[in-house]
């Protein structure tokens, strides 16, 4: 009898633990038009990258794995983050071409599939110190970084609103989309 109580104890507790959770569909996609140098995707993995900077946000958050979770798989009652990146700006030359930056929409689903909130969300970086010296993958990390600091608060606060982070004034066209800094030929 005592081993029966134990192991229901145990069962509860997991699932009491599952259900407020938050974790990270992986891998994160790309959305179909999204606009990015196909070098640099190759090249930066950003995706990949994405992964690295939140899954560890929300594992933090939930006192418990790695904070992922492959799509297709059973969330035990977890809540699901799913990224989706819509546009990166940035060419390689490191910051001597200019700001990089990453765009995503963040759909938050609850364990029935759910979508119960939507956010987009655009950081972008020249590369801090000594960013002259820094790569565009380190430099589009820097973002990737700030992403997951603001994902991760916006999925602890639901009243917390992601600002939206305009583009450097050089990077602006007419239709305020992101381009990147035109290039002497």
């Amino acid at each position: 009898m005592k081993k029966l109580f134990v192991i229901g104890m145990l069962t509860y507790g997991a699932s009491t633990l599952a259900a407020g959770n938050t974790l990270l569909e992986t891998p994160v996609t790309y959305h179909p038009d999204a606009g990015v140098v196909e070098s640099v995707k190759n090249e930066c993995h950003i995706e990949d990258m994405l992964a690295r900077r939140v899954g560890p946000v929300l594992a933090k958050l939930n006192k418990t794995g790695d904070g992922t979770i492959a799509t297709g798989t059973k969330t035990a009652g977890a809540d699901l983050l799913r990224l989706q990146i819509t546009h990166v700006l940035g060419v390689g030359g490191g910051a001597w071409s200019g700001p990089k930056a990453i765009t995503v929409t963040a759909d938050l689903l609850d364990e029935h599939g759910k979508v119960t909130r939507h956010t987009k969300i655009n950081r972008w970086s020249m590369g801090g110190m000594w960013g002259g010296f820094k790569g565009t993958c380190s430099i589009l990390d820097r973002s990737a970084v700030a992403i997951g600091k603001d994902l991760g608060r916006w999925v602890h606060d639901p009243a917390f609103q992601i600002a939206e982070e305009p583009a450097p004034k050089e990077t602006e066209t007419a239709a305020g989309d992101h381009a990147a800094p035109a290039k002497d030929e």
